[in-house]
């Protein structure tokens, strides 16, 4: 490690998705709520939302659980509150709204909108 030189290097690996899963994997973007506690990162193949609280101490992500998302989960942000995330559903059609559970970071689908063909 060499912190003044500017060098990148690995801190943590972790899985987005459970133990024993056996398709695809094809994670896409990561987002953090904007007060940098809670880290979101969706995948295509698991069609969920991994869920992961981070460290104030040292940024490792511990992870917490999933979220049903839309088929094929596209692009997804979360608004500048932290308090809602919204993930569109590439081949589903519909837009996911959740709401971020301020305490815990744990995903809630409080309602789902209609978009059309191949929302990005």
């Amino acid at each position: 490690m060499y912190p003044n030189a500017g060098t990148l290097f690995p801190l943590q690996t972790i899985s987005t998705l459970p133990e024993d899963w056996t398709g695809e994997r094809k994670c896409s973007q990561i987002r953090l709520t904007p007060d940098g506690r809670f880290l979101y990162a969706p995948d295509r193949g698991h069609d969920s939302i991994a869920e992961f609280t981070v460290s104030p101490n040292n940024g490792l992500l511990t992870a917490m659980g999933r979220a049903v998302a839309e088929k094929i989960p596209r692009a997804f942000e979360i608004d500048p509150a932290g308090r809602f995330l919204l993930s569109a559903g590439h081949a589903s059609g519909r837009l996911a709204v959740y709401s971020i559970d301020q305490n815990t970071g744990g995903l809630t689908r409080i309602t789902t909108h209609e978009l059309g063909e191949a929302p990005m």
